[in-house]
């Protein structure tokens, strides 16, 4: 499938902001995780399959899975996991889970290894059974916001991460910082 054009990009972010706007507070997280699916086209064209909210809990100092997209790749990795999706809980100082380095650093990461996304909460071989469920090439984890403080969200491609492009990086960092002023704009 060919790349998307500039003009079918931003008609695409300007219907996610119409949509988180829309969003009433208590479906934000899942419409968040869910938006990015309203147009299919534009979705297998970037070549994601699942999108991923995680918040900090400052209470815990953890990472919490708070919201799954709602598509057959996530649902596959549901399927194969051995412990509930809301039951993964990262410790926010781990310096081997990639999710808890982003937010710290405050910037990116990529892995093509699931382990590196689960680690302490599950083995390599449980992450990776999670991985293979989905049909998952490589993740790319985002934070909300340049704090650090509020979460991160996780872009999973069933595209090889060698062929992710600017302009999906583009979208990644556009769609994290939305998600993470919205939810700044609920707590308010």
């Amino acid at each position: 499938m060919s790349k998307p054009h500039a003009l079918d990009i931003e008609l695409y972010r300007a219907e996610l902001k119409k949509a988180l706007n829309a969003a009433r507070q208590q479906d934000l997280y899942q419409t968040i995780v869910d938006a990015p699916f309203y147009d299919r086209t534009m979705t297998a064209r970037m070549g994601l399959g699942i999108v991923v909210l995680l918040l900090v809990n400052h209470q815990d100092k953890t990472i919490d899975r708070i919201a799954l997209a709602r598509t057959d790749l996530a649902q596959g990795t549901l399927d194969m996991s051995a412990k509930p999706f809301k039951d993964i809980r990262i410790p926010l100082n781990n310096h081997e889970n990639y999710i808890a380095v982003a937010i710290r650093r405050k910037h990116h990461m990529a892995t093509s290894d699931w382990q590196y996304l689960f680690v302490p909460a599950l083995t390599p071989e449980e992450a990776r059974m999670n991985q293979a469920g989905g049909g998952i090439a490589g993740s790319v984890i985002y934070p909300l916001d340049d704090t650090g403080s509020t979460g991160a969200m996780i872009f999973s491609y069933y595209e090889p991460l060698d062929r992710i492009e600017k302009y999906q990086h583009s979208f990644m960092s556009f769609y994290a910082q939305l998600a993470g002023k919205m939810i700044k704009k609920q707590a308010d």
